[in-house]
């Protein structure tokens, strides 16, 4: 039998024999101490009907009466199994919010920091204490409460739990809706009713209980409503928030209806269970978002990873292209000799090209972070005598030390074995590791020393400098950091050099290490293998061939000998490239007026076009020596310009060269793939520039002079069967018809001598010279063949156009000894001259054998593929062939008009 807890005294008597009670029924029955829990009796009936006897004393303490609960009979074994039950399902609620407890902590304790995660945890602990106040009141079974602080701590527990619940919720909604201005109210209210229970005596807590009922019922109800205005606007993703202020809500009606009702009570937990499920499950499905939203954040952080590489290599480009007009307009001035500037100018021009060429060192810089970033850097190992190399390298810096109270010393034993590392990229260690030595040193020495230990040479460079703090020490090898630049001896820089270092190091599978001491100085060590290979000790470096050094030297002083340069270029053979055409494509007209500016010294004939396209419509209609192009262009690149070209012109026909400030391997090998012919860096040096342009036009020039001297040499192998015959047709006509004789005699050496005029090797000639030539061959071949050739002309008097020597006549002799003479009745031979609104076309046809596409024609022969050259280089013009078979053939070929 189990008697509720009860304010009244009272004893227990079973068929007249007392059994238990709680106090003194004589005494003062007010001051019996209330318990605060349900007391078991257990005892046995021997009959079928026995008689139970409740005695009490009513009392009006607390204003509570007597039992306000039922009285549990039952047998043994089903009183133990209730008791055991409600007790377990209320242990096993409690270990179920511990677990998300723990969560809790383990989140807090990483570094999760969220108000949300404080009002969780907070409301599972008193969550958690309400399951062990109500019901069977576990608690009380350990813990000597006393009845009073026993109520109090239920009715806080439950308020307190509530106003949690309510702060949460309302913490995870905000970011859907703004919250509704009566949950502050709820709030609030609940937090001066804490203060009341706390502070009040318990009497006047049951008397005020309509307001912890309505508080309790009215709170989950309010926030309810509130998710469920949220959910039907839209916000499909809090339904599971919906399902847990439902269940709280269903909990608290539950428990308020008990606790105003004698119902028969067990412990119900599924109600709790289902809002902390729910409350799981949205944040489950909150994880798995923020898990899609964190992989799709991630790719397109990916992305912007590469886009930011990207924009450093296109930064260094576009950076470049000013960079490089600067420097070629100071080189030019320099360079013109005629141009006298004062002594001042010459040296602020220098001073320009000193600080472009710092600009360059740095956008290298750049690169070469992005490179190493994408690792499509590439090393090429091989035995390096580490002595040698350093002192070369020191050998650089002696510019920058002169005047400076500094020493430079190289303590690297010669008889050092030698590492496997990368030249180029070694001598880039050592120049950023000694200039940031320098930078930080005003005084004392720069130590290079080596040492081997196991099987790696550990080399060393020491300065007496200002030292570097210990906080910038660990983060110094990290990009774009550096020492505070007030406080080095020479400011600047982009904080790249030392990142590299550390990059190129790990590259050798090295390691870079740092000690410093402020005000004493700082170490940098970095280790490379050792290799067996023979290093070639007389190797020395070529300062001026090395690329890798070529722009340090330029940035610490590159300027001393320019003038020499210039002068030796401009004492070289202009003659030669005199009057070439020259065409330069790029988007940019500053850029092309720089490069006309830096190629004006030259006698070339200068053409722009601002893009690819016009570049394309201006070689159609014009004829150019050499195409300059930038690679980097709107709409069509500079590669597939390039190919454009390839399509109609040769790289002997029509060079081209590149300018591109992308320097990777990738690049270069894409420039050459397409179709150019050489390309130069920018920022470009004017010496490079015209020695690579003058070796270009050659190379057209010299195309050319082998075409005109082989169409001279065709023309001079006169066939052997063409000169005895026509000999023979001399002799034989003597005596018999002199006057054809004469005809015959006069046409052959006219024939035979502009055969031989110099003029044949010019470009062009004059169409009338052509013709007459034409017209030589013509009648000695009619007075040899008689009516078997027939020559009809369809020329137009008074033109003004030129045509490739030699050119008509060889498709005229093609026509008559492959088309008009194999057959047996000869034909007819029709040379047409006709114009349009911006060409001549002209035209040698015959009615003779004709051939098809199968047949291996004299259209292959070195003549016509010889005029076919000519006329692509002078005109950009094809031969167009027309043949049928017994029908004859027509070869014809524009010339643009002037």
């Amino acid at each position: 039998m189990t008697i509720p807890e009860g304010l009244a005294p009272y004893e227990l008597y079973v068929n007249g024999q007392l059994i238990g009670g709680l106090g003194n029924l004589k005494s003062d029955n007010e001051r019996t101490a209330p318990i605060s829990r349900p007391i078991t009796y257990y005892f046995t009936l021997d009959s079928n009907e026995s008689e139970i006897i409740i005695q009490g004393v009513q009392t009006n303490r607390y204003s509570q009466g007597g039992f306000t609960k039922e009285v549990i009979f039952g047998d043994l074994h089903s009183m133990e199994k209730s008791k055991f039950f409600s007790i377990a399902t209320q242990i096993a609620v409690c270990l179920v919010f511990l677990f998300y407890l723990l969560f809790v902590v383990l989140l807090v304790g990483i570094g999760v920091r969220s108000k949300s995660l404080i009002y969780f945890a907070m409301m599972i602990i008193f969550t958690c204490i309400t399951v062990l106040v109500s019901s069977n009141k576990i608690i009380y079974m350990y813990l000597p409460i006393n009845w009073v602080w026993a109520n109090k701590l239920f009715y806080f527990s439950y308020i307190i739990n509530m106003l949690f619940f309510v702060l949460f919720l309302r913490e995870l909604v905000k970011e859907y809706s703004k919250p509704p201005k009566i949950l502050n109210v709820v709030i609030m209210l609940c937090i001066a009713y804490l203060v009341f229970i706390i502070l009040s005596p318990i009497e006047y807590i049951f008397k005020t209980k309509i307001i912890f009922t309505t508080i309790f019922i009215v709170s989950p109800i309010i926030i309810t409503v509130f998710i469920l205005y949220i959910v039907i606007k839209g916000q499909k993703g809090i339904v599971f928030l919906l399902l847990t202020g439902t269940a709280v809500a269903g909990n608290s009606l539950f428990f308020s209806l008990r606790q105003n009702s004698t119902l028969p009570y067990s412990h119900y937990p599924f109600d709790l269970l289902i809002a902390i499920t729910a409350l799981s499950a949205y944040w489950f499905t909150r994880y798995f978002q923020s898990t899609l939203q964190t992989e799709k954040l991630s790719v397109k952080l990916q992305k912007e990873i590469d886009t930011k590489d990207d924009f450093l290599a296109n930064t260094s480009h576009e950076l470049r292209n000013p960079l490089h007009g600067m420097m070629s307009i100071a080189q030019t001035l320099l360079a013109k000799q005629n141009f006298d500037l004062p002594e001042k100018n010459n040296d602020d021009i220098k001073l320009l090209l000193t600080i472009g060429n710092h600009m360059t060192y740095m956008l290298d810089d750049l690169l070469d972070l992005v490179q190493l970033k994408e690792k499509t850097l590439r090393l090429h190992p091989k035995a390096i005598n580490v002595h040698n190399l350093a002192s070369g390298v020191s050998n650089i810096f002696l510019f920058m030390l002169k005047g400076r109270p500094i020493e430079l010393i190289i303590k690297i034993p010669k008889d050092l074995p030698p590492v496997l590392a990368d030249e180029t990229r070694l001598i880039q260690i050592f120049t950023n590791l000694i200039h940031n030595a320098i930078k930080f040193t005003e005084k004392g020495t720069i130590t290079i020393d080596a040492e081997l230990i196991g099987k790696k040479v550990y080399i060393s460079v020491t300065d007496t400098g200002i030292g570097i703090e210990k906080d910038i020490q660990e983060r110094i090898f990290e990009p774009y950091e550096q020492a505070d630049s007030s406080m080095t001896s020479i400011g600047g820089g982009l904080g790249l050099g030392l990142s590299i270092c550390h990059e190129l190091v790990a590259l050798h599978g090295g390691k870079i290490s740092l000690a410093s001491t402020v005000g004493k100085g700082s170490t940098f060590t970095f280790s490379l293998p050792i290799t067996n290979e023979q290093a070639d000790n007389d190797t020395k470096i070529n300062i001026d061939n090395d690329a890798s050094l070529s722009k340090y030297v330029s940035l610490l002083n590159s300027l001393s000998k320019f003038e020499d340069e210039i002068a030796a270029v401009t004492e070289k053979e202009t003659l030669v490239t005199s009057h070439s055409r020259i065409l330069i494509v790029d988007d940019d007209a500053v850029n092309l007026q720089v490069l006309a500016n830096a190629l004006s010294t030259e006698a070339y004939d200068i053409e722009t076009a601002l893009s690819g396209s016009e570049a394309l419509v201006m070689l159609q209609n014009n004829s150019f020596d050499l195409v300059i192009s930038d690679i980097m262009m709107p709409h069509m690149s500079g590669y597939e310009l390039a190919k454009k070209i390839r399509e109609q012109f040769s790289i002997s026909e029509l060079p081209i060269l590149f300018l591109t400030a992308r320097q990777q391997r990738v690049d270069i090998q894409l420039a050459f793939l397409s179709g150019a012919n050489d390309y130069v860096k920018k920022p470009m040096e004017y010496v490079e520039l015209k020695s690579r342009v003058h070796a270009l036009v050659r190379v057209k020039q010299s195309s050319e002079e082998r075409l005109r001297i082989e169409a001279a040499w065709l023309q001079a192998q006169i066939q052997p069967h063409f000169f005895f015959n026509t000999l023979s047709s001399i002799i034989s006509l003597h005596g018999v018809d002199n006057e054809q004789m004469e005809k015959l005699l006069l046409a052959f050496s006219d024939y035979l001598q502009m055969s031989f005029d110099f003029q044949n090797v010019d470009l062009a000639v004059p169409i009338d010279y052509e013709l007459k030539l034409v017209r030589s061959y013509l009648a000695i071949e009619q007075i040899r063949f008689g009516d078997r050739i027939q020559v009809h002309w369809d020329i137009p008097v008074n033109m003004e156009l030129s045509v490739p020597p030699l050119s008509i006549q060889t498709l005229v002799e093609n026509a008559i000894q492959h088309g008009i003479l194999p057959k047996r009745e000869g034909g007819n031979l029709t040379i047409r001259i006709t114009e349009a609104e911006h060409y001549f076309s002209i035209a040698i046809s015959d009615d003779g054998v004709g051939f098809d596409n199968t047949t291996p024609q004299k259209k292959t022969s070195v003549g016509l593929v010889n005029t076919q050259q000519r006329l692509k280089q002078l005109f950009n013009a094809e031969l167009a062939i027309k043949s049928v078979v017994g029908q004859g053939t027509t070869i014809s070929f524009p010339i643009p008009k002037k």
